[in-house]
């Protein structure tokens, strides 16, 4: 039931005006809704109500309550105070398709001597707008960041090389599957281990000082021995940078393995140990040249040009046919070289190999033989690879020595 107007409006009338100026100006900066109602709850004015808000421009004339005007379903003054309690915010629907927050203020004696309330109705649409523009950019944003992470997983676990984040203590976070397949245990994860337990104990004074004094977008790169996850040592890179947030900063951690490049390396010293060889035997093969040059022309002027001379002096034709004789003898024998007595197989040797097979035969070990001939060790084990190998000797199971043995003396 609607309560009794008031007797003397006088105090609350002027009060009601007063405020009524004020919050004019705010209802028409804010389009809200101003209700002004006397100690009763009935509506004394109304500011900033706009025309399709018909049913409390009429409430309002007709000095209804204000809970009736708003549609608030109480039934009395004292139903209203305990459903939406003064000084604190409501979300109210106007029966109008509008929601609003409906505040209710009482109001001081200073403007109502008999008292009274302002009660304010906000148009709630534009703050749900605006709550929705906030819910789609923060999906939008989630989404952005769901995708950034799902990017940096598929590049973080198949990087190539063992990579690990760190937190400022030295904990490793999280590794790669590069990093769990070489250096964590079976079945134990890398997460929540010190990073110095993946180097020898040598390193962790270096490693620790880096992330200490390491700055951001700087890189740390130090040469190290790595442990697998049977603590065996491996020669690596660490690559360490500062990655910094907010709030706190972490560490990312390459582990690059350098065993490849070890092997790469000791293959080269091979391969030069190897040309050293070869220009060793080439040399040889010279020396042997030399060697066989200076026989030939050593027999020459021992035997043939003496012989020469003579029968250009003999008188008679059988002298001269005698030396004749002589010097087919000796070039047949240079032709020859003692190959008339030599195993078939033995012919496939230069002059300095079958001396080696020689010696080999009569017993003498490879320092004697180097020691004789006056070349080195590798060179006379260079000759013993190849004499194997022309005379078709297979396997650590036949002998040289034995072989030659069978053979007849090597003049």
């Amino acid at each position: 039931m609607k309560p009794a107007a008031p007797t003397d409006h006088s105090a609350e009338t002027a009060a009601a005006s007063s405020t009524s100026c004020a919050s004019s100006a705010h209802g028409e900066l804010t389009a809200d809704i101003v209700l002004f109602a006397d100690s009763t709850g009935s509506i004394i004015s109304v500011a900033a109500a706009r025309p399709q808000h018909t049913r409390i421009m009429q409430a309002a004339a007709a000095r209804a309550c204000f809970w009736e005007a708003l549609g608030l379903g109480a039934a009395s003054l004292q139903e209203t105070l305990r459903l939406f309690p003064p000084l604190r915010m409501h979300e109210i629907s106007c029966g109008e398709g509008q929601n609003f927050l409906l505040r209710i203020i009482p109001l001081p004696p200073e403007l109502a001597a008999k008292g009274g309330y302002l009660v304010i109705t906000t148009d709630n649409r534009p703050m749900e707008a605006l709550r929705k523009t906030y819910e789609e950019r923060l999906e939008d944003n989630i989404t952005a960041w769901s995708d950034s992470i799902t990017l940096f997983n598929a590049i973080f676990d198949t990087a190539k090389d063992p990579t690990l984040l760190v937190d400022a203590s030295g904990v490793i976070l999280t590794a790669n599957l590069a990093a769990s397949g070489i250096h964590a245990r079976e079945g134990q994860p890398l997460a929540g281990t010190p990073v110095k337990a993946l180097f020898g104990k040598r390193f962790h004074p270096s490693l620790e000082q880096a992330m200490r004094s390491l700055r951001p977008k700087c890189i740390h790169v130090e040469k190290v021995v790595a442990l697998d996850r049977d603590g065996e040592g491996f020669p690596a890179e660490a690559i360490l940078r500062k990655i910094v947030f907010t709030t706190h900063s972490v560490y990312q951690l390459i582990v690059h393995d350098l065993t490849t490049q070890e092997e790469l390396r000791g293959k080269k010293a091979e391969v030069k140990e190897m040309n050293i060889t070869l220009r060793q035997v080439i040399r040889s093969v010279e020396e042997e040249r030399q060697e066989l040059r200076e026989q030939l022309t050593n027999q020459v002027k021992a035997h043939m040009l003496p012989a020469l001379e003579r029968v250009a002096k003999a008188d008679s034709a059988e002298i001269r046919g005698g030396y004749i004789s002589l010097i087919e003898e000796h070039l047949a024998g240079l032709a020859e070289d003692g190959a008339a007595d030599l195993d078939p197989e033995l012919l496939r040797l230069s002059p300095r190999e079958l001396r080696v097979c020689q010696l080999i035969q009569m017993g003498r070990n490879g320092k004697d033989i180097s020691k004789y001939l006056s070349i080195s060790f590798e060179t006379v084990q260079t000759h013993r690879k190849n004499i194997r190998r022309k005379l078709g000797l297979r396997g650590k199971g036949t002998s040289l020595y034995h072989y030659l043995r069978q053979k007849l003396p090597i003049a």
